[in-house]
């Protein structure tokens, strides 16, 4: 399958983003109706532990997902050891 590219601009004309062409086993697009957008203030998320997976469209706020810590295996050792002092101590 072919796909052309899809150009998204303002009221100006400006060009906000590009899809690129695609081929090959690409699914096809889905037509768009209608385009909203909203502005979220610098530093209302943290995008090193969240990414934004859809907007509600009754209140226009970003449904956020977290994104799942990956610990290096010196991390999880360390984190291993503190859960066992903890255990030892009757801490939990």
């Amino acid at each position: 399958m072919k796909i052309g590219n899809r150009i998204i601009f303002d009221q100006d004309g400006e060009i906000v983003y590009q899809t690129g062409e695609m081929q090959g086993g690409v699914l096809p697009r889905k037509e768009i109706t209608e385009l909203h957008h909203i502005d979220i203030d610098f530093g209302a998320i943290d995008y090193t532990k969240y990414r934004i997976v859809k907007i509600d469209i009754a209140t226009k706020q970003p449904i956020l997902e977290e994104i799942p810590r990956q610990l290096t295996p010196e991390q999880q050792r360390i984190q291993e050891l503190e859960n066992q002092l903890l255990l030892d101590s009757g801490v939990i």
